[in-house]
């Protein structure tokens, strides 16, 4: 530094001989020089980067992929295709160099809801709901019971998101990590905030990549309703195909079109009612794999997944697996089409956002279908078209009245259909407004007879659903 401020000077100094020094020049020149000599200083004093680093960018860039995880065609959305990204390069001999790119935003909505409905049970003998105690009371004295659901609720609600990633250049291939963190607000008061995901990796060749930490299941269908939709603070039917988010290690191959992974999950989720989910209970373990292929055109996933099951807490329930598929087929940048199937069986379950939210101790096999339309109305402009169907066959049940008496069942129906809908602006990277809907009805059909007598009971109901937003989302 001090080398380059006496060049600086020295030639100078060569200008004021070879002008011929008048009064007015050498005015000019020094003040010249004392702007010099300012800028030095500043150079000298300003902070130095990391020892064995030259040079530390601050710059934007793509959001980041990470290897063997991916992220949600939603997700990525809801992020944005830009992030920032701060890079340190290190000196010849450096042995790597790091970058953290990160991410964020916060989004509220204006969420109406709406259900409608009633669940009805009926007696063959006006008497036997007394044998049932609080369960089917109060009660008509015809044997009649009826739970009427009525819901009309108006709501502003907000959400927050960071997403940090790390990565660094080893002697072994690129290992990094990768953090979401969420903040969720409903009214006055702080807002919870918790890790949504917490992922590690290690790159070990351009195409195997060994990660591990709490992220989605590779069991999880990234097609049709609730796998590819945008919506914000709609997609409340129960038309998801995740088997919920756990903690897991996982080997990922990936080689152009075509990507494969395997993974070791923690099949335990604490209670048999998903009261909490914060951590596992017992020793059980679970397995998934899956199989894409994607192109410009065409794109498609095989996933399957299998999930031990503690039958302390689950009890006359076989394991909890899953098989599916999904499909899609893009029209160039102007609509895409998002298909998804899958069948399972297992405790009688409802994922929302990755979070299982109800967790019955009660045996069930169930199938569905969805399907997601998208459509880039303009450049700045989408729109999303979704409908789905889902139908549960419980397993046989024997109920014990406070009489003793052993009432059978051969289960439960539920079927459930459901469309959304959804009109969404982005104008630039960090703005995205729009409205969006959903509406969905849900049929429950459930009967039990006395154990050896000729009495029944019969259970049924039927409940509406809707859901409208006006929502906003704003990113840096």
């Amino acid at each position: 530094m001090k080398k380059i401020k006496l060049a600086l000077l020295g030639g100078a100094a060569l200008a004021v001989s070879a002008a011929g020094a008048q009064a007015d020049d050498l005015d000019a020149l020094k003040a010249q020089i004392e702007a010099l000599n300012t800028r030095m200083a500043a150079m000298e004093a300003a902070p130095a980067v990391p020892a064995g680093y030259q040079l530390l960018t601050i710059s934007e860039g793509e959001l980041p992929q990470v290897p063997g995880l991916g992220m949600k065609r939603g997700d990525r959305l809801s992020y944005g295709n830009e992030a920032t990204i701060i890079s340190v390069m290190p000196t010849a001999d450096a042995p790597a160099g790091t970058s953290i790119t990160w991410s964020g935003q916060a989004r509220a909505g204006l969420v109406y809801e709406n259900r409608e409905g009633s669940f009805d049970v009926s007696f063959s003998d006006p008497d036997d709901a007394n044998s049932f105690g609080d369960a089917f009371s109060p009660y008509s004295s015809d044997g009649e019971y009826s739970v009427d659901r009525d819901v009309d609720d108006l709501d502003v609600k907000a959400q927050a998101r960071l997403r940090v990633v790390g990565t660094t250049d080893t002697a072994v291939g690129e290992v990094g990590a990768s953090l979401e963190v969420r903040g969720d607000f409903n009214g006055t008061g702080t807002g919870d905030a918790y890790v949504k995901e917490a992922w590690g990796w290690w790159a070990m060749t351009p195409e195997i990549t060994f990660g591990g930490g709490y992220a989605g299941s590779l069991g999880d269908i990234w097609y049709g309703y609730d796998g590819a939709c945008s919506c914000v603070w709609v997609d409340n039917a129960d038309m998801s195909f995740n088997p919920g988010d756990v903690t897991q290690m996982r080997l990922a191959y990936g080689s152009g079109p075509l990507k494969m992974a395997v993974a070791v999950e923690d099949g335990g989720t604490n209670d048999g009612f998903g009261d909490d989910n914060s951590g596992a209970s017992g020793d059980k373990l679970g397995v998934s794999g899956e199989v894409k292929y994607s192109s410009d055109i065409v794109s498609g996933e095989i996933s399957g997944v299998y999930r031990a099951v503690e039958e302390d807490d689950y009890f006359d329930v076989d394991a909890n697996w899953q098989v599916g598929a999904g499909l899609s087929f893009a029209l160039g940048d102007m609509a895409n089409l998002s298909l998804a199937a899958a069948l399972g069986e297992g405790p009688t379950t409802k994922v929302d956002d990755g979070d299982i939210v109800t967790n019955l101790p009660l045996n069930n096999s169930w199938w569905g279908v969805t399907a997601l339309a998208s459509f880039n109305l303009t450049d700045e402009v989408h729109a999303e078209l979704a409908g789905g169907y889902k139908k549960r066959e419980g397993d046989d049940v024997t109920v014990t009245d406070e009489d003793d008496v052993d009432w059978n069942s051969d289960g439960f129906e539920y079927e459930q259909w459901a469309v959304m809908g959804g009109l969404y602006y982005t104008p630039v990277d960090q703005l995205t407004i729009g409205v969006e809907g959903e509406y969905f009805t849900t049929s429950v059909d459930w009967s039990f007879d006395e154990d050896g007598g000729d009495e029944s009971i019969d259970a049924e109901g039927d409940v509406d659903s809707f859901y409208a937003a006006f929502t906003g989302v704003w990113r840096f």
